[in-house]
């Protein structure tokens, strides 16, 4: 068995994100976080999806070289493994394999989840992920339409492209392989209708991992339960 993370990031809305041109990233994850809100109620303010696999240390920055050295656990407040994701932050621009390191600089902005699941379905996710990551394509300030229109309609409307994807697509690529120890956990025609009907989210991503496996999510700063296994805070 395998134990896999979802890493979720909370936008912090601030006005002043708006008129700052160097804020415009902030901006575009406040807009993601309403939005999404519209569809998806009683769900935290993400904007971003990270998948986080934390039991592998990098040596040199290079997943190629990682070594599998010891628990995260063994080292509290320290953030090891490596991070798949789409993103137009930085210079790895598109869909891209980092040291986790480097992406949980501001740990009080974001929750994860984590739950087991088979060698087998792990192999197959990860193969996949590195497939895409290899095919990388580039994130364009376009690409940001996918937050705010269903795919059918992004199609209609000939502004889909196949070769890029967003954050919560790429979670979506992970989750839709990656089975548990039990049978039946990929619900039939789930993966079609998140492609062909949904506005795809970190918000919806995260409640339909909560809903599927069942598990609590948690605070990466202070390691303490934020939402239950049923989705309700955690005062």
């Amino acid at each position: 068995m395998k134990e896999v993370r979802f890493a979720f990031y909370l936008a912090e809305f601030q006005w002043r994100n708006i008129f700052n041109k160097d804020k415009k990233l902030h901006f575009y994850d406040d807009a993601i976080s309403w939005w999404t809100w519209l569809f998806n109620w009683f769900t935290p303010g993400y904007s971003h999806v990270e998948v986080w696999i934390q039991s592998l240390y990098f040596p040199s920055h290079n997943p190629d070289e990682a070594i599998t050295i010891f628990e995260t656990s063994d080292l509290p407040g320290t953030h090891f493994g490596f991070c798949y994701t789409s993103t137009m932050r930085g210079d790895e621009n598109g869909t891209v394999r980092r040291a986790a390191q480097d992406v949980f600089i501001h740990p009080n902005r974001w929750h994860y989840l984590e739950f087991e699941v088979t060698d087998e379905s792990f192999a197959e996710a990860k193969a996949w992920a590195d497939e895409r990551v290899r095919k990388n394509k580039g994130y364009a300030m376009k690409d940001i339409r996918r937050f705010f229109m269903p795919l059918w309609l992004l199609k209609k409307l000939k502004w889909d492209d196949p070769d890029r994807e967003i954050c919560s697509e790429h979670g979506e690529g992970w989750a839709t392989r990656l089975r548990g120890p039990w049978p039946g956990i990929i619900i039939p025609g789930w993966r079609v209708l998140l492609h062909k009907i949904l506005i795809r989210s970190p918000r919806r991503l995260w409640r339909d991992l909560v809903r599927r496996h069942s598990v609590p999510t948690y605070s990466l700063a202070t390691g303490l339960m934020v939402y239950d296994s049923k989705r309700k805070k955690v005062e």
